[in-house]
């Protein structure tokens, strides 16, 4: 196998050390980049309080300089209040954040890194507690400003006609206003609208007047509508300009067509025909411009191994990409069959990559092809190739070097031919993983004074400052920075509530001639603006085709201001490989439009087009994301600097992903892929690949297609306990042992196999607990308890009892091995595989020890979709019905349990305290029940949300 020698692995086990209570205190790994090679020893060291809580966590670069240096501080401290939640964290890169929870575990107030104060304002004791208000107060203002409003809807006859009731109805936030307008029987957003603040109006909803709210938003309304099937998959979506996309599905729910009309015009197709393989990944697709895609797997694995795009109507392949791995998963070798050899000086010039690797699975070298013109790679970007010309392509080698954290410290690049050989250094703090660009500075004391007290780096490039707004998300670019400062070329943003991008300004000065470029993101739809000092000379609408397959469809629609050599409503269809990111641009005829491949951390290595024009209006590339005028990434949590392989901020979830809250993906690109900028994983693409039926469910903020009100509440990152190692040698146990996992015997989908996780510096990134995780329970004070539940529903008994037989079912329904499974994770079994994405989201942001009160704030505060809510109150609507829907009695003998240190505790006479949650179960373990539920809310008027379905054996019809 190639580039694998095995003797670099022996001898280079991961070790944990545990204390007498079972806690982790060191993770001991050995770095190796040569076969004949002395190992080097990596101790990451850990402290817990008396209550066993994380304190202290160090790594072994850190520790090694404090040895000499007492000033030197570990990665992060912990602070924790009376209930165990994280009070104050203290990071070396992120700074220091204190949070203060209210009685009922809500996080009330919270002072950031730079000294943000942030307040949260919730209904009264005596009304559902729901969040009202959130104010912001910088340490230079005098008085806080209320930057997020939330208004819910009552009970009256024309909220229920429209599912609203006890619905958040408009949500006032950071980059405007979001309206609820309408949902479905089974929750689903049927009509939404938004309206953006004024340009030069910051958001401060203060008052009750939504009147005077009102004179703050543009004029601009957006409507995206909505239709769903009874299942809640999703079967059209109107954008805010006409614009209608129709899906439909198979028999086992999975995508097999779309369609798409744009305004005023007839229907097209975009994908004809999907067939998939038992397991439920994709074998084949066709679409709308005849072009076929075909995937292969690895039989013993299923990992992808080959990806053919092609015509049928010629003999000519457009792409044939050929995946080689080690036996743990990296990926070794990427082969692209569809090209030819080629000479160019003497050499010769493979459609081929390969990549090796050290000990703890670092990439340390690649090779490939480049464009001989390509140059030193920068934050700008390189002309492509007009026409396209493989001729003159080149052969690179890359090596790439990191220190004891886990940093990239230097790229080394080298191109005999073309004597394109250069060095990118990159100088990192001695205190900390903070780390910049050499050119800015070569001393490792100076780099944390280019950065802010949050870890937000100030300076992008030599006179390119960064500005970041009050929740650390980049504000503002400057571009050029001129004498007088009005007139200086920048590029700005603005973000909603939950942190989605939903506006880019770029302005530019030419000539005594302003230029402005606008871009507002909606919904499946991107409106591109362009403007000068006295006209709009571009009027763009950008339609993306939220589920098309592998291919990333965007239609270029202009109203005004079409060049001259590019079509109207031309259809772009984007191929990519492995990590997602866009190598070919078809057209709707099955024709080139462009070719692009990428070095491993994302820089362009060649780039063709058949001419300029469409060449300018690509603008998703490395790992399907959008690359912006200043060079960066945009994921949706953070911004990536793709010339030094680093993120601009510090990870704003902690150490999910490690100790280093700056480095990509464990420095291992080729593999894997972070989809929103907080942790690597390489299930999000196989999931692409077995894409099911699609739902109203909130997609990631980089890439929204149907968002609802997303109320967040946010919470401290809590600290990830550090993981145990499960393998001394390389295994094909996947990554963090929590991300995907082999499927077991009996499953219907094999999940795909990817790197150990316990290779990797310094990490203590995906939480295992080091207790206990049994959920068994001794038999002392075992006995169920009675309950009985009531549910409105507009389906009547006897409409359920003859089309639903099965009982009452959560809209995105967990099968009983999955409820399992999820519960699970509250005793210490995390295990996500085959689990929802949203849900798999959630689960990433409760830390090492998820409890129940983390599980009910979602399904309090998020559309949640996994659940079937009910109560206990007669008087209380399950859902959102309307008061005249059929009322049902659900009756049922269940276990109680608390959750006190990841195991299970009887709670034989139920739960004393309002607001705290117990798991029910139909037997004493969760793996053996079929009934799994939360019961949440007030003791005495119980919210109880079911993960498994409500058998209808239990229900019977009620009388109001």
């Amino acid at each position: 196998m190639k580039n694998i020698d095995p003797k670099l692995y022996q001898k280079t086990p991961t070790v944990s050390v545990y204390d007498n209570r079972g806690l982790i205190i060191r993770n001991i790994d050995f770095h190796r980049t040569t076969a004949n090679g002395d190992p080097d020893t990596r101790i990451t060291r850990h402290q817990y309080d008396i209550h066993g809580h994380l304190n202290q966590s160090i790594d072994p670069r850190l520790y090694e300089a404090k040895q000499t240096n007492n000033t030197i501080k570990p990665n992060f401290l912990w602070q924790y209040d009376l209930t165990g939640n994280p009070l104050c964290t203290e990071s070396i890169d992120a700074g220091r954040t204190v949070t203060l929870n209210d009685i009922e575990g809500r996080p009330l107030l919270t002072v950031t890194a730079t000294g943000v104060i942030q307040t949260r304002q919730y209904e009264t004791s005596s009304l559902p507690g729901r969040l009202l208000s959130v104010a912001e107060q910088t340490p230079e203002e005098k008085t806080s400003r209320i930057t997020e409003r939330l208004i819910w809807a009552g009970n009256t006859e024309a909220e229920k006609d429209h599912n609203l009731a006890g619905q958040c109805v408009r949500h006032y936030d950071t980059a405007g206003v979001t309206r609820l307008e309408s949902l479905s029987l089974t929750g689903t957003v049927l009509s939404q609208s938004s309206q953006l603040l004024i340009d030069t109006q910051e958001a401060n909803w203060t008052g009750d007047n939504e009147t005077v709210w009102q004179n703050m938003l543009a004029d601009d309304i957006y409507t995206t509508l909505s239709t769903f099937d009874a299942t809640g998959a999703l079967l059209t979506q109107t954008d805010a300009k006409g614009n209608i996309q129709r899906l439909a599905y198979d028999v086992a729910g999975q995508l097999n067509g779309s369609w798409l009309t744009l305004k005023g015009q007839t229907e097209q197709v975009i994908i004809k025909s999907l067939t998939y393989s038992a397991a439920g990944q994709k074998l084949r697709e066709e679409h709308g411009n005849d072009v076929i895609t075909e995937y292969s797997y690895e039989p013993e694995t299923q990992r992808l191994i080959g990806i053919k795009t092609r015509r049928p109507s010629d003999t000519k392949v457009l792409q044939d990409l050929r995946y080689e791995y080690d036996p743990v998963g990296n990926v070794i070798s990427i082969r692209n069959d569809a090209e030819a050899t080629r000479f160019w000086h003497n050499q010769k010039v493979m459609p081929e990559n390969t990549y090796t690797y050290d000990s703890l699975y670092q990439l340390i070298s690649a090779t490939g092809r480049e464009m001989a013109n390509i140059g030193q790679q920068s934050h700008q970007f390189p002309s492509p190739a007009l026409p396209s010309d493989n001729n003159t392509y080149t052969n690179y080698t890359r090596t790439y070097t990191y220190d004891r954290g886990g940093n990239l410290t230097k790229i080394q690049h080298s191109s005999p031919a073309t004597q394109n050989n250069y060095t990118t250094n990159i100088t990192v703090s001695n205190r900390s993983n903070r780390a910049v660009l050499s050119t800015l500075t070569e001393d490792p004391a100076q780099v944390d004074a280019l950065f802010d007290a949050g870890g937000h780096q100030n300076t992008l490039i030599s006179g390119q400052n960064l500005n970041w707004n009050t929740r650390g998300e980049l504000q503002q670019v400057t571009l050029v920075k001129r004498d007088k400062g009005a007139n200086d070329d920048r590029e700005w943003y603005r973000y909603s509530g939950d942190g989605r991008r939903m506006l880019k300004i770029n302005e530019q000065q030419a000539s005594n001639n302003a230029q402005t470029q606008r871009v507002t993101y909606l919904p499946n739809l991107e409106l591109r603006l362009t403007q000068n000092s006295t006209a709009t000379t571009e009027d763009l609408q950008v339609i993306t085709v939220g589920e098309a397959g592998r291919a990333q469809v965007r239609v270029l629609h202009w109203e005004s201001g079409k060049p001259e050599d590019i079509d109207n409503n031309q259809l772009r269809y984007s191929y990519d490989n492995l990590i997602g990111s866009s190598q070919l641009e078809l057209d709707s005829e099955g024709q080139i439009i462009s070719e692009e491949e990428y070095y491993p951390y994302g820089g362009t290595a060649l780039w063709a087009a058949r001419n300029q024009t469409e060449a300018s209006y690509k603008t998703i590339r490395y790992s399907g994301k959008e690359r912006d005028a200043t060079g960066l990434y945009y994921y949706g949590y953070r911004y990536y600097q793709p010339w030094i392989g680093r993120w601009l901020s510090s990870d704003p979830a902690g150490t999910i992903d490690g100790l280093n809250l700056y480095r990509m993906v464990r420095n291992n690109p080729v593999t894997l892929l972070d989809p929103d900028g907080l942790m690597p994983t390489i299930a999000e693409r196989i999931a692409a690949l077995k894409k099911n039926k699609v739902t109203d469910s909130a997609p990631s903020p980089a890439n929204a297609t149907n968002v609802a009100i997303n109320i967040r509440p946010p919470v401290a990152p809590k600290p990830s306990l550090p993981k145990a190692s499960t393998s001394s040698q390389p295994t094909t146990h996947p990554i963090g042992a929590a991300n995907i996992k082999p499927t077991t015997s009996g499953s219907s989908i094999v999940a795909p196999l990817s790197p150990v996780g316990n290779k990797s510096t310094s990490e203590i990134s995906l939480p295992e607990s080091a207790q206990s995780s049994s959920s068994s329970t001794t038999s002392t004070n075992l006995q169920k308890k009675s309950f009985t539940l009531y549910r409105a529903d507009n389906r009547s008994f006897e409409e359920m009892q003859s089309k639903f037989p099965e009982g009452f079912k959560a809209w995105t329904p967990l099968d009983t091995k999955m409820a399992r499974q999820f519960a699970s994770i509250f005793i210490g079994q995390k295990d996500t595989s085959n689990l929802p994405k949203e849900t798999v989201k959630n689960i990433s942001t409760w830390g090492a020890k998820p409890k129940l009160k983390d599980l009910s704030n979602y399904i309090k505060y998020t559309k949640d979709k996994s659940t079937v809510w009910v109560s206990t109150a007669i008087n209380t609507e399950a859902g959102g019905q309307s008061s005249g829907a059929p009322l049902h009695k659900i009756d049922m003998d269940l276990y109680e349990f608390a959750i006190d240190g990841q195991k299970l505790n009887p709670l034989p006479e139920g739960r004393t305290k309002n607001m705290v949650p117990s798991l029910l179960l139909d037997t004493p373990q969760i793996e053996t029940s079929s009934i799994i539920a939360l019961n949440h809310g007030p003791v005495n008027d119980a919210e109880i949300s079911f993960l498994t379905t409500i058998p209808l054996k239990n229900v019977k019809p009620h009388k109001r």
